[in-house]
């Protein structure tokens, strides 16, 4: 445990130090490899199309390092985002997170809305709970915190009921479990449906 513990702060002071410095460009040739395992689940152009399965075109830089650093640390458990994730450097953490940014934002469901209310009350859900606070007027996220905003509605819902079983957490989102257990069901399934219907920008 306390070597778990001294790898996330470690890899914490490297992120947090440079996060203090202009970020490079990713350069691709370097880390060609790591990014082939990336798309083979996420998508090249980081759109996913494998379900439950998270988009991670225009992420936050930040959100995308820490989440790499929580499943190398073992402080995010997946089946195979951890494994995955395990013998990533520092320096790899670094070029994925400089590179996903870059990649044009998921267009939002695309189809015509087949259930226009459960997007309204996914609406009225997000304006109760305050979700722009963090994640941005268009949630499209900032920092540490994830877009939402056109991201994959079942990876919505795995995500929220992760934050209800305690499945999912790390720094920043202690705010999310409290948020997730006042959710039932149908509220999820509204937020989710809201979320991934919000058009990129």
């Amino acid at each position: 445990m306390a070597f778990v513990v001294t790898a996330v702060l470690l890899a914490t002071c490297a992120i947090v130090s440079r996060a203090q410095d202009t970020k490079p460009a990713a350069d691709t040739g370097a880390f060609k490899d790591k990014l082939e395992v990336c798309n083979s689940c996420h998508g090249e152009k980081g759109v996913a199309e494998m379900e439950g399965v998270p988009n991670l075109a225009a992420q936050p830089d930040l959100f995308i390092e820490w989440q790499l650093v929580y499943f190398r640390g073992e402080t995010r458990m997946n089946d195979i985002m951890t494994p995955a994730a395990k013998d990533l450097t520092d320096q790899d953490i670094r070029d994925l997170g400089a590179y996903f940014p870059t990649l044009p934002p998921p267009p939002g469901a695309t189809e015509t809305d087949a259930d226009p209310a459960l997007t309204k009350a996914g609406g009225k859900l997000a304006n109760d709970r305050h979700c722009a606070q963090c994640h941005k007027d268009d949630f499209s996220g900032q920092g540490e915190i994830p877009r939402l905003a056109g991201q994959r509605e079942d990876a919505i819902i795995k995500a929220l009921h992760d934050y209800q079983h305690g499945a999912r957490r790390g720094r920043g989102n202690v705010i999310m479990p409290e948020i997730a257990y006042s959710l039932n069901d149908d509220d999820i399934k509204a937020l989710a449906h809201f979320m991934s219907r919000q058009p990129a920008k």
